[in-house]
């Protein structure tokens, strides 16, 4: 069974660490992982986490934060958040289905833009 709110969390926590600690987050994720979102796309590890980096770059002081209840089944999490700096109205809003692979690492993900 997956720990969905483990995966949630560990998704999130790619997004936000800094790009110097950007690799230690990213052993939560498969060699091989691919995302897509309806602005991005990157596959492999390395590009997945090259993307990142240019999000805190286009996003100084913002945060990803889980809203609402992680859910999911088999090997796939979805989840809602927020992305916002501290004390300030939300700039983004997003659902993400995640699907991990056999070791529980994160292997592939969906993001939508709500």
């Amino acid at each position: 069974m997956t720990d969905m709110q483990r995966i949630a969390e560990q998704y999130l926590a790619s997004w936000n660490a800094v790009p110097a600690q950007r690799s230690r987050t990213l052993s939560a994720w498969s060699e091989d992982a691919t995302y897509v979102d309806p602005l991005m796309s990157a596959s492999g590890r390395d590009a997945i986490g090259s993307m990142m980096d240019q999000a805190v770059v286009n996003f100084p002081g913002h945060a990803f934060v889980l809203s609402g209840a992680v859910d999911g089944h088999g090997p796939y999490v979805r989840f809602n958040w927020t992305l916002a700096a501290p004390d300030t109205k939300a700039v983004a809003h997003g659902t993400d289905v995640v699907r991990v692979d056999s070791h529980g690492r994160i292997a592939e993900v969906i993001g939508f833009l709500n």
